[in-house]
């Protein structure tokens, strides 16, 4: 009889110890996830996003010049400079009239002669010296080029207000997604009742259009793809080394910016010879579009 009492004694101690140990780590692990909660840690320094660790240095200001011509090596009829400020979240776009007057080495002329004269350096120098900005790179498009670029990146959103009907090329009004071709047919149609300063307007809104639907949440391939497409298709001072050494850069914008771009139509007079000259108001209003202190690029 004692034999069995001394049994079950032990026994019982041994599950009783056992439920305490069990009830102990069960009630040390649900206080462990509400402490925080039950007593909030004080003057603490809040973590920050890696987006913003990651902005890009604010002296990153680099300016394109973009031309499109019909014909590769041919003489372009239109141009529109792109300026992109990846810290201000920002890509400003200026389309330019091929008769804008400028000065080059001590001679007046409109970019269709600096261009022929010159080239594209010629076409940049002139851009310099009638809007006081800098064009670091430029990239030249013709028909082919711009068709299979834009075709490759994606649609591009387009209003038109009223129809537009010009020998075999016809838009009647409405909403739509313009693939590469119908966007080159739009953008060059050959005369827009509002005349030549609407076309500028046209140009600005398809473009900054397009940037703001295509350029959000790219893959690294995905833009080494249109890089590559550009190298190899427009004429463009670019070298893939400006793409891979701003990597880090184009990647933030991809990933943090939306609805970037916008468009800016310059003003000015348009003298006896159908040259344009643009107005001290316009530069001015361009260096401030593009980030630039007044005693900068002056």
């Amino acid at each position: 009889m004692a034999v069995k009492k001394a049994t079950r004694k032990r026994s019982n101690w041994y599950i009783y110890l056992l439920t305490f140990v069990i009830t102990f780590v069960m009630l040390s692990f649900v206080v462990y996830n509400i402490w925080e909660y039950l007593f909030p840690a004080k003057n603490l320094p809040a973590m920050t996003g890696s987006s913003s660790d990651n902005r890009p240095d604010a002296v990153f200001n680099t300016t394109f010049l973009l031309m499109l011509s019909e014909n590769k090596g041919g003489v372009p009829d239109y141009y529109m400079l792109m300026n992109y400020r990846p810290r201000d979240e920002e890509i400003v776009l200026i389309p330019v009239k091929k008769n804008l007057l400028s000065t080059v080495r001590g001679e007046q002329g409109i970019l269709t002669d600096f261009y022929i004269s010159d080239g594209s350096d010629g076409v940049i120098t002139a851009i310099k010296n009638a809007f006081g900005v800098e064009c670091e790179h430029y990239i030249k498009f013709d028909k082919s080029s711009f068709i299979s670029f834009f075709n490759t990146a994606g649609t591009t959103p387009v209003n038109i207000p009223s129809d537009l009907r010009e020998s075999e090329i016809e838009f009647l009004a409405g909403s739509y997604e313009f693939s590469g071709e119908d966007l080159y047919n739009y953008i060059t149609y050959p005369e827009y009742n509002q005349g030549e300063d609407y076309r500028l307007m046209i140009h600005g809104h398809a473009v900054s259009n397009f940037i703001n639907k295509n350029s959000r949440n790219l893959t690294v391939s995905e833009m080494q793809s249109l890089f590559t497409k550009i190298l190899n298709t427009t004429d463009t001072s670019l070298d893939f080394l400006d793409f891979t050494k701003n990597q880090q850069v184009y990647m933030y914008t991809t990933q943090n910016s939306f609805n970037i771009a916008d468009y800016y139509i310059p003003n000015g007079t348009v003298d006896e010879y159908g040259q344009f000259s643009v107005s001290e108001n316009t530069v001015a209003t361009i260096k401030e579009r593009f980030g630039f202190k007044k005693d900068d690029h002056s």
